[in-house]
């Protein structure tokens, strides 16, 4: 009976369906990952995109693996390859259907980012990619900070990293209700 539960339970925390993305630039001997919880719909994950691109290009030669989550019951298959084809997404990614890495994580918005350290398991980041946004609808021309690529900096240079979190902007993430 143990055992049936034990399975269950990594069936559910592992049912995620991989999305196959162009390039994969993640592998299961990173050493950081860069959770990425986006929206198809969501205007402000999309104007992220060209970033995160080209950090987890930056980054992938450095232990450093991204992965994108789509938290919605309603992302499918078809719209996620959309979006991935659309924003020449540069990793993986996958949906998160029963909110099992969202919930995990802490995540309440999309776009957000959790930076999380595999081989001390913790987590080092949670929050927004940068201040582009100060409120929805409300977009700097520039920003003025970049707490992610910060974050990817100082753990590439060995740098002591403490936990930190900021307050993403953007699309509420529903919260599913599975009967």
């Amino acid at each position: 009976m143990r055992l049936r539960l034990l399975v269950c339970f990594l069936f559910l925390g592992f049912s995620f369906n991989e999305i196959k993305a162009s390039p994969a630039v993640s592998s299961p001997h990173d050493s950081i990952t860069v959770y990425v919880f986006l929206l198809e719909d969501c205007i402000i994950s999309q104007n992220y995109t060209d970033l995160l691109n080209r950090l987890a290009v930056e980054y992938k030669d450095k232990k450093v693996g991204f992965l994108g989550l789509f938290p919605s019951s309603f992302s499918r298959d078809s719209t996620i390859k959309a979006f991935s084809a659309k924003y020449h997404i540069a990793f993986p990614l996958k949906t998160d259907h029963y909110q099992t890495m969202t919930k995990k994580l802490g995540v309440t918005i999309t776009p957000e980012v959790a930076v999380f350290d595999q081989v001390n398991n913790v987590l080092l980041y949670r929050g927004r990619i940068n201040n582009q946004y100060e409120r929805v609808g409300k977009r700097r021309s520039v920003p003025s900070t970049s707490e992610l690529e910060d974050v990817l900096k100082s753990w590439a240079n060995n740098k002591p990293l403490a936990f930190y979190e900021t307050k993403a902007v953007g699309c509420f993430i529903k919260t599913n209700k599975i009967p």
